[in-house]
């Protein structure tokens, strides 16, 4: 959803790359709600774990909690669910015995992955109707839009 400037502030009209990737964000969140109710799991345990899967294990609950904008005990309680439900393993961290590492099961992943094949599968398809430098150009946006989406995440202001 589009927000309008304040009254009297010039429109600013983006780039239809640029709406086109917030119209692939909205998609996304649809996907992801699909995959929850698939995997028969809360939002934010999907949402946990995908954040978990991503960071290769060196991702930790204080960290994960901040990601998902919830306190430190709701995320405790999502840790304990996705631990017994066999989603994820609690390990101490090899460098600082005190931290503690989020790591997703091999089962976990495997099913992920199965949920996932279909749609994979049609994105693969996708990058064969484009030539080299297509896929070249648009691997380069997608990987500085990513980081701008990580750099607005970060960023206090």
């Amino acid at each position: 959803m589009a927000i309008p400037p304040p009254q009297g502030t010039p429109r600013r009209v983006h780039q239809p790359e640029t709406w086109a990737l917030r119209a692939l964000g909205a998609a996304s969140a649809e996907a992801s709600g699909a995959l929850a109710r698939r995997m028969r799991m809360h939002p934010t345990d999907l949402s946990a774990m995908s954040h978990i899967a991503a960071s290769d294990g060196r991702l930790g609950p204080r960290e994960l909690s901040s990601r998902l904008g919830i306190t430190p005990a709701a995320m405790t309680d999502v840790v304990d669910r996705l631990e017994a439900a066999g989603h994820l393993l609690r390990e101490r961290d090899t460098g600082d015995r005190r931290r503690v590492r989020l790591v997703p099961t091999e089962s976990a992943a495997t099913e992920v992955r199965g949920q996932l094949r279909g749609l994979l599968d049609r994105l693969d398809a996708l990058t064969e109707e484009f030539t080299e430098g297509e896929r070249e150009a648009i691997h380069r946006y997608l990987q500085a839009a990513t980081e701008a989406y990580h750099r607005f995440a970060t960023d206090d202001g």
